[in-house]
């Protein structure tokens, strides 16, 4: 199918395509009578001559267009030109839960919500007799605004009153009306279809809500329930088998909702959910319980190190210093010491663990000091393997001697004292490198410049024979990588969030804000709680986060989606200055990225808020009041030079200016529309001859103008008689 972008259907203006689907291609475009933004949903060519999907095309508007709820998408036209069928509906921004899907599962709580939005759809639909036959994660929509909203009733049939609440007559056949199928073809999409949908039987109610079944699974572990690389594989699956329950999964489905899902995939359809509201009153149920769970408070959740501390183990060994002591004929290098939290009412064991060979060594202690992070030995033999450690420590350094006796202490008195190192030039510290500080060099050592001893070699023996080691100061800890925290706590702080315990990821993040000021973390952890507020639908927490965070971070790359989200928020408030206010952050949003779709979509709104409140500003060229919107047209039409909402911007920028008598103005708008897309559907040229014709009593350049007017335009002929006539 070509791109119709640029073209005129009837009286809308196709902009750009969208995304294309089994019925043809969805293009945004501009309704020109109620300059509004809408989808149009257009029938390839080659189906318009196919009646079949002709029928299908008006089915699908008729059904959905006699639907007014606020999760089912609302169409606003049908119509024919050219022998090609459009469908005029609701402009949606989002993403279709297929797309979403691709990402993995949805956390419990965004299933709740979609979930319940699609069952409330379908029984509306279903209250009106209509069965969709084709749920699937396709046909649902998820908008940025977090609402929920079904598609395509290209496929919906009518079914009898009494099915609709599951009547006793299980063998009832729907009404051949003008939604019946052809009896023994199945419709609708494999994967997604009920046993009585695969067994090409009638249907009732019941089918949608085996197929809602289908989607809720997949929602909660992104997984197909009925997998299969062909069509008798997962119809088997369908007719015979039972999926693996969601929670085993993934472990976040709560039982719960493994029995509502279940309940839905009921193969007897007599057993499955009879009805939509009953479908979606359980599904609100657990959403209402899940929510009233008890979670920990706040102030009891250690946030200083988080990641060390869900890292450490229950059970902490830790190993005795690695030197031999003669004392008492213990080698601590080899005692191992197993120490475990104390057990509730002073009731836990102090059964030491074994030592020496028998002993496993011990994971690693990471994220704090390992002083820190293990708790104090219980045992006898620890206190005692403490203290030989604490003695050794306290004497500066370990004398090992040769035998096993242990050497006087007039041998160590008579030692040499070693002299304090002569003050250094102070280093250049680079980033990334740890450096070493050079050893002192004792008394009676090689000279200044010899390479030191290290820790294990012998230095010359000492009086009496003796044999001494020397000994290396020990390595100064490392500083702490004060980004590696914080990145960790935001990490912990998200998980939170995503475990839906809110509040405390939220102090949490605030916290990270206060402690880490200006960097990178601080921005991420500002702009997740604006999002979060936003997402959450606090609408005044998330405004406030909102400016915060533009203040704070005026440079961050995501300022102008945070001032885009604030613009949406404001404009839904209560505000008595609404539209003003929405109207300045849009302009901002547009600013901080310009030439972005995001920076189009402000640029828009700004346009409709400027139109609506029929706002006006002073033209600087001519001093003259004029609508404000086409100060923003202009703009618009500037950052996107080559596309289709700039030669939409400037056929609106010449209408507006000819509307207050700006006549020269509205001649250089439509010059540039016409020069900039000589193929475009407003017949500028012939719009420019009028103006310099009638208006500025111009003949020369209205001759010049009617000349230019393309063979293919509708006002070619006019043109031509109007050079005739000269």
């Amino acid at each position: 199918m070509s791109n119709l972008s640029g073209q005129q259907l009837g009286h809308y203006t196709v902009l750009e395509p969208l995304g294309a689907g089994g019925m043809g291609v969805v293009y945004r475009a501009q309704d020109t009578t109620l300059g509004r933004m809408v989808a149009l949903k257009v029938l390839p060519a080659t189906s318009s001559a196919d009646p079949d999907a002709v029928n299908r095309f008006r089915r699908e508007a008729r059904t959905a267009s006699s639907l007014n709820h606020p999760n089912i998408c609302t169409i606003y036209g049908f119509n024919e030109q050219d022998g090609r069928c459009y469908l005029a509906m609701e402009l949606l921004e989002g993403e279709t839960l297929d797309r979403r899907l691709v990402k993995g599962p949805l956390d419990p709580k965004s299933l709740l919500e979609v979930a319940s939005q699609v069952a409330d759809a379908l029984d509306a639909a279903h209250i009106e007799h209509i069965l969709h036959r084709d749920i699937k994660p396709a046909n649902i929509f998820l908008t940025k605004r977090g609402q929920t909203k079904v598609l395509d009733f290209g496929l919906a049939k009518l079914a009898e009153p009494q099915l609709r609440r599951g009547g006793a007559d299980e063998s009832t056949t729907v009404a051949p009306t003008l939604f019946t199928s052809v009896v023994g073809t199945t419709v609708g999409t494999v994967a997604y279809m009920s046993p009585e949908q695969a067994r090409a039987e009638e249907l009732d109610v019941r089918t949608d809500l085996f197929s809602f079944g289908v989607v809720l699974y997949e929602m909660a572990t992104g997984r197909v329930s009925f997998p299969g690389n062909t069509t008798a594989v997962i119809f088997d699956g369908i007719l015979n088998r039972d999926p693996t329950p969601a929670s085993s999964v993934n472990p976040l489905v709560p039982p719960e909702l493994d029995r509502i899902i279940a309940k839905a995939l009921e193969k007897d359809r007599a057993l499955r959910y009879q009805t939509a509201a009953d479908l979606r009153a359980d599904l609100q149920r657990l959403r209402r319980d899940s929510s009233k769970r008890t979670t920990v408070p706040v102030s009891s959740v250690r946030t200083e190190e988080p990641a060390a501390a869900l890292a450490r183990p229950a059970d902490v060994t830790t190993v005795a210093p690695t030197m031999r002591h003669s004392m008492m004929g213990i080698d601590p290098a080899s005692a191992l010491t197993s120490v475990t939290p104390p057990a509730p009412r002073s009731t836990q064991a102090t059964t030491p663990a074994p030592v020496g060979e028998n002993a496993v060594p011990p994971p690693p202690v990471t994220g704090r000091r390992a002083a820190d992070a293990v708790p104090a030995a219980r045992s006898p033999f620890a206190l005692v393997a403490g203290a030989v450690v604490l003695v050794a420590a306290i004497a500066g350094g370990v004398m090992l001697w040769r035998g096993d006796a242990v050497a006087p202490p007039a041998d160590i008195a008579a030692t040499d004292p070693v002299p304090p190192a002569e003050p250094s030039a102070p280093e250049t510290l680079t980033p990334g490198v740890v450096t070493t500080p050079a050893l002192p060099v004792a008394s009676g050592s090689p000279a200044a410049g010899a390479k030191p001893a290290t820790a294990g070699t012998t230095a010359p023996p000492a009086r009496g024979g003796a044999t001494t080691v020397a000994k290396a100061d020990p390595a100064p800890a490392p500083a702490p990588d004060v980004n590696a925290e914080a990145a960790t706590r935001f990490d912990v702080a998200r998980a939170k969030l995503t475990s839906n315990l809110v509040d405390q990821g939220i102090a949490d993040l605030r916290a990270l804000i206060s402690e880490f000021p200006g960097t990178a973390v601080a921005a991420n952890a500002s702009y997740l709680v604006a999002d979060t507020f936003t997402r959450l639908g606090r609408a005044d927490d998330a405004m406030a986060a909102h400016v915060e965070f533009a203040e704070r971070f005026a440079s961050d790359p995501r300022v102008a989606e945070s001032q885009f989200a604030l613009g949406e928020l404001t404009l839904k408030s209560r505000q008595p200055t609404r539209d003003e206010t929405a109207r300045e952050i849009f302009g901002r949003a547009a600013a901080a990225a310009p030439g972005t779709p995001l920076a189009l979509r402000a640029l828009q709104n700004r346009i409709a808020i400027e139109d609506r409140r029929r706002l006006k500003t002073r033209e600087s060229a001519t001093g003259r009041e004029v609508p404000a919107s086409l100060a923003t047209l202009r703009a618009l039409a500037d950052q996107f030079p080559g596309s289709p909402h700039a030669m939409l911007a400037l056929y609106r920028m010449g209408a507006g200016y000819a509307d207050v008598d700006q006549w020269e103005l509205a001649a250089r708008s439509w010059t540039d529309l016409a020069t900039r897309f000589p193929g475009n559907p407003h017949d500028a040229w012939w719009l420019l001859g009028e103006l310099y014709e009638r208006r500025l009593r111009d003949n020369e350049r209205a001759n010049a103008a009617y000349a230019q007017v393309p063979s293919t335009s509708r006002r070619y002929q006019d043109a031509q008689r109007k050079l005739a006539r000269r």
